[in-house]
C-alpha cells in the first residue's frame, strides 16, 4: 500500500496473478480428477457389459431357464453380482439373495433396455442392496435376461477418497502460483522502474506507455517553455523598470541635493512624474497580462459594440488633442462570452494603439461586423504600418517596433500582448494587415454567442 491507501501496480499485478493462476490450478486439478474418474467409469462399464454378453452367450445353449440359473451358479464371479431375470420378470437366480424373496424384474430399466436393444449399462441405486451399482444386462433368448452388478462410488466419493493427494496438490500448485505470479510482476515492472521522465521518448517502454510518456514530454517542454518565459517576462519587466527608476531617483537626488534651480523644478517634477505614470502603467499591464495567463476571469455575456463605445467616448478626448478623427460603426449587436473588464481593456489597448500611431489629421476607424458564428472587430489606422516580417511579432511582450517612438509615445510594450491573450481567452485570435493607402487594421476575431 501507498500513501493514502492506494495500492501499488506491482501488488495490484501480484493479487491478480496469483489469484487467477490459483483458480486456474484449481480448476484444472478437479477437471483432471473428474475426467479420470469419467474415463475409469466408462472402462468398467465396457468390462462389465462384456461380461454380461459373455454370460448369454454362455447361457444360450441350455435348453430352459432353469439349466440356464444353474449354469450361471456355477460361474465363479468375485465383488460381481449375478441375476437371472425369466421372461416374466421372475428372478430365477441372484448371487446375492434369494431369489424367491425378490420382487419382479419386468419394470427395471436395465431389463427393459436389453429386451430391446439386446445390451444395456445403467447406473441407479439397488434396491435390494441400498447402494449405488453399475448394472449391465444382456439378453439371452426369449425374454431371458442375464444381468451382472458391481457396487459404485460416486463422483463425491471418489474426491473424498483423493482428498490427500488432491489437498497436497493444491499446496504445491500454491507455492507454485506464489513463486510464478512474483516472478511475472516484478518482470512486468521491472521497466516501469527504469523510465527516465527527464527524456521521456528516449525510453524503451511498452507500446501502451507511448501515449502517456509523450504527453509528458509535452508537458516537460511545455513546462521549459513557461519557465523560459517567465524567467525573460522577469528579467524584461525589470529592465522595464529600470529606467524610470533611475530616472526618477537622479532627478530627486539632484533636487534633494538643492543642485535645481527654482526655475527648473517644474521641469523636472514633470520628468517624474511621467515616468512614475510609466511605472504605474507598466504595473497595471504586468498585472493584466497575469490574471489573464491565470484565467481571464469569470465569462460573462458581453456586448461588443457596447463595450467598443465605452473605449471610443474615453479616447475621443485624445484623438482631439492629436487632431486624429475617430470613427465608429457599431451598429452590430453580436455579443461574445469573456470578462467584461478584459475585452474593454483588449478594445482600449487596440484604439489607444492606433492613435498613438496616427499622425496629426489622420483617422482611425472603429467598426464590427459578424459572419455567420463570428463577429470581428477592426480597428484601422493612418499610421506607418507594420512591415511584414514583423506582423507576428508585434504581439510579443515588449517587443517595440521602434523602441524610441515607443518611449515618446508612452508605451510599455505590453498593450499588444494583452489583446493576444485576451482574444484567445474568448476563444479567439488577433491579426494585423495593411490598409490600402497606408496605415494597418488590427482585426479580433470572436465567436458569437446568442
Amino acid at each position: 500500500m501507498t500513501d493514502g491507501g492506494r495500492k501499488s501496480l506491482a501488488g495490484r499485478a501480484f493479487a491478480l496473478f496469483f489469484a487467477v493462476s490459483l483458480a486456474i490450478s484449481a480448476l484444472v486439478g478437479v477437471a483432471v480428477t473428474t475426467a479420470s474418474f469419467l474415463a475409469y467409469e466408462r472402462d468398467a462399464e465396457d468390462r462389465l457389459l462384456a461380461q454380461a454378453q459373455a454370460c448369454a452367450s454362455a447361457l444360450e445353449g441350455q435348453p430352459d431357464g432353469e439349466a440356464m440359473a444353474v449354469e450361471l451358479a456355477k460361474t465363479p464371479f468375485v465383488e460381481t453380482r449375478a441375476t437371472l431375470v425369466a421372461a416374466d420378470g421372475t428372478v430365477l437366480y441372484d448371487s446375492y439373495a434369494d431369489p424367491t424373496s425378490m420382487e419382479n424384474h419386468s419394470e427395471r430399466v436395465e431389463v427393459v433396455r436389453a429386451r430391446d436393444s439386446g445390451q444395456a449399462c445403467v447406473m441407479r441405486r439397488s434396491e435390494t442392496l441400498g447402494e449405488d451399482s453399475l448394472y449391465a444386462a444382456a439378453l439371452v433368448r426369449d425374454g431371458v435376461v442375464v444381468r451382472l452388478a458391481e457396487t459404485r462410488v460416486s463422483l463425491a466419493s471418489f474426491l473424498g477418497g483423493m482428498a490427500v493427494p488432491l489437498v497436497a496438490a493444491m499446496a504445491a500448485a500454491f507455492l507454485l502460483s506464489l513463486l510464478a505470479s512474483r516472478l511475472i510482476t516484478r518482470a512486468i515492472v521491472k521497466p516501469l522502474h527504469g523510465i527516465d521522465l527527464a527524456r521521456p521518448l528516449d525510453n524503451d517502454a511498452y507500446d501502451e506507455l507511448q501515449p502517456l510518456l509523450k504527453r509528458v514530454d509535452a508537458q516537460r517542454a511545455q513546462l521549459e517553455k513557461s519557465v523560459d518565459l517567465r524567467r525573460e517576462f522577469t528579467a524584461n519587466v525589470s529592465h522595464e523598470m529600470k529606467t524610470p527608476l533611475q530616472v526618477i531617483g537622479g532627478y530627486a537626488e539632484l533636487m534633494e541635493g538643492g543642485l535645481v534651480v527654482q526655475e527648473d523644478v517644474p521641469h523636472f517634477s514633470g520628468i517624474i512624474r511621467r515616468e512614475s505614470e510609466s511605472m504605474r502603467c507598466l504595473i497595471d499591464d504586468v498585472l493584466v497580462l497575469s490574471r489573464l495567463e491565470e484565467d481571464g476571469g469569470e465569462a460573462e455575456r458581453v456586448p461588443l459594440a457596447g463595450t467598443c463605445q465605452r473605449v471610443v467616448e474615453r479616447l475621443r478626448p485624445a484623438a482631439e488633442a492629436k487632431g486624429v478623427s475617430l470613427l465608429a460603426d457599431l451598429s452590430d449587436d453580436a455579443a461574445v462570452s469573456g470578462n467584461p473588464a478584459i475585452a474593454e481593456q483588449m478594445a482600449y489597448n487596440l484604439v489607444d494603439n492606433a492613435i498613438k500611431y496616427s499622425p496629426e489629421g489622420g483617422t482611425v476607424s472603429v467598426s464590427i461586423a459578424s459572419s455567420g458564428n463570428v463577429v470581428t472587430l477592426s480597428i484601422a489606422d493612418e499610421g506607418p504600418g507594420v512591415p511584414d516580417e514583423l506582423k507576428e511579432r508585434v504581439f510579443e511582450r515588449f517587443f517595440r517596433a521602434d523602441p524610441s517612438r515607443s518611449r515618446e509615445t508612452g508605451g510599455t510594450g505590453l498593450g499588444l500582448a494583452i489583446v493576444k491573450h485576451a482574444a484567445e481567452s474568448m476563444g479567439g485570435n488577433v491579426r494585423v494587415e495593411d490598409v490600402p493607402g497606408g496605415g494597418a487594421v488590427f482585426m479580433v476575431s470572436l465567436p458569437v454567442i446568442k
